[in-house]
């Protein structure tokens, strides 16, 4: 009888011992838990190891790549790689211009008319922000192409790169810089050129200024970076292995920086993707149709994909959709209506003012999500009530003083644990339910992790950011005016 009291005693000690370091076994059965994730620690930290997808890119697609990730040709290395309280830092000011600009979308076109004026310097500052861009893509400028790397963003409008003779100044940047010269369909727009006049045209407009009538353009970001140069149409293609499923655009609008900066905002150009009338998804809308999809990976040592034109997708019956909201000054941004907010199955108890109409843009450029004071709060509370197993680690300081409440955890010590599962819900029934890796945010690197979830400013619309986007095939179906969301590994 002692030895049998001794062998259970010694079990149970074991049992205990083990559950410092890893869930019990009862935990690791999914069954148990089917509104949480349950994952092992090392999952959730990128591998220094590329793990490129393995969907074979066809016509209309390109490869994301992370700029920080081992699979990056930027050679942007760890220590340019930002911090968890400088990503924060960088989101606000993008978020700030995004509701700077969704406020600008209620005013009148009067208040942002702008007189053409002829100058010898490049004009206008426009209040906008590329924020990090953390996902970029390579493609072909000019006849015969010359390759560049270009972030891709919803929430920008134009498409910019550096060119020669960098004029004024030029950021250092991988790769060679465009060269016009050596492109033969290469052409600087006249001032009173239809693809000139379309800088105005977006809300709230680029000015299209004007030196010995060659179209200029100008856009200042709230990070502190700024390209200036001139308006220009070339040849613009999808690079492929198979000459047959290249895509290519003839007489593409962009910007030819002559005079840029970059303020730590990726050391590239941008394609932008809103629904602004310059974008590139206006520009191919006879080739695309205004429909594309992006699959973001599950963590930085992994690619993922874009596609356009594919509608294929659009009949997936996987893939949810909600309407975008139509105001009477349509926005450029990709808005949607948030109904609801679930932790762990459970339905979060949030007034049904606290999302309005077109109370959320999806955006691929901002980081974190960022929801109204109420709504944060409420998730938060949640969120740290399913996590109560674990330490919750103490607020965090910036080098600038700035104190910031995290919802942070240590799981050094842990192999598996135990994450809440967290939906949005749109309107018209749609559902997004955010994979594991799109919860937490690695804090420098290490397994401190972190809610990638945060407040907005009061009044402020909500931000959809890019990681709890991830492994998340989102649809863009603008001539439909909506969005879907659908499981999508990205493999």
């Amino acid at each position: 009888m002692a030895i049998f009291l001794q062998a259970s005693l010694l079990v149970l000690w074991l049992l205990s011992s083990s559950s410092e370091n890893t869930c019990s076994a009862k935990e690791t059965r999914e069954g148990q838990y089917p509104h949480n994730h349950i994952v092992s620690v090392s999952s959730l930290l990128p591998s220094t190891v590329c793990n490129r997808s393995s969907k074979v890119l066809g016509t209309g697609y390109l490869e994301l790549v992370h700029k920080h990730g081992p699979c990056s040709e930027l050679k942007q290395g760890k220590a340019n790689t930002p911090s968890w309280s400088e990503i924060l830092l960088k989101d606000q000011a993008r978020v700030h211009s995004i509701n700077s600009r969704q406020r600008s979308y209620r005013n009148s076109d009067e208040n942002h008319r702008l007189k053409q004026t002829e100058s010898t310097t490049f004009l206008f500052s426009y209040d906008q922000s590329i924020g990090l861009g953390e996902y970029y893509a390579k493609v072909d400028i000019g006849t015969p192409g010359q390759s560049v790397y270009v972030i891709l963003d919803t929430g920008s409008d134009i498409t910019w790169i550096q060119c020669k003779p960098c004029s004024i100044q030029c950021f250092k940047q991988p790769g060679p810089i465009f060269d016009p010269s050596k492109s033969s369909s290469h052409t600087t727009l006249p001032c009173k050129s239809s693809g000139c006049n379309l800088l105005s045209a977006s809300r709230p407009p680029h000015e299209q200024g004007c030196i010995s009538d060659k179209c200029t353009y100008s856009s200042d970001y709230a990070d502190g970076s700024f390209t200036h140069g001139f308006f220009v149409q070339d040849k613009l293609t999808f690079p492929s292995s198979d000459s047959k499923s290249k895509v290519i655009v003839n007489n593409y609008l962009l910007g030819c920086g002559q005079n840029n900066s970059n303020a730590g905002g990726p050391k590239i150009g941008v394609i932008g993707l809103s629904r602004a009338p310059i974008s590139f998804v206006y520009q191919t809308a006879p080739k695309f149709k205004k429909y594309f999809s992006y699959c973001f990976p599950s963590d930085s040592s992994s690619t993922g994909y874009i596609t356009f034109g594919e509608p294929d997708v659009l009949n997936n019956k996987h893939i949810k959709f909600t309407p975008i909201p139509t105001t009477p000054q349509q926005s450029q941004f990709y808005d949607v209506v948030v109904t609801g907010i679930s932790v762990a199955g459970k339905q979060l108890p949030i007034k049904s003012s606290v999302f309005t109409r077109g109370s959320a843009v999806v955006d691929s450029g901002t980081v974190f999500t960022l929801l109204p004071p109420e709504a944060f709060a409420a998730l938060r509370s949640a969120f740290r009530k399913e996590m109560a197993r674990y330490k919750l680690l103490a607020a965090a300081t910036t080098s600038s003083g700035i104190i910031i409440d995290r919802t942070c955890y240590d799981f050094s010590i842990y192999k598996t644990v135990v994450i809440p599962k967290i939906s949005f819900f749109f309107e018209g029934g749609a559902e997004l339910e955010v994979d594991a890796k799109g919860i937490f945010l690695s804090r420098d690197h290490g397994k401190e992790m972190c809610l990638a979830f945060t407040s907005t400013a009061e009044g402020d619309v909500a931000i959809l950011g890019n990681i709890m986007q991830r492994s998340v095939q989102v649809v863009y179906d603008v001539d439909g005016g909506r969005v879907g969301f659908g499981p999508g590994s990205c493999t």
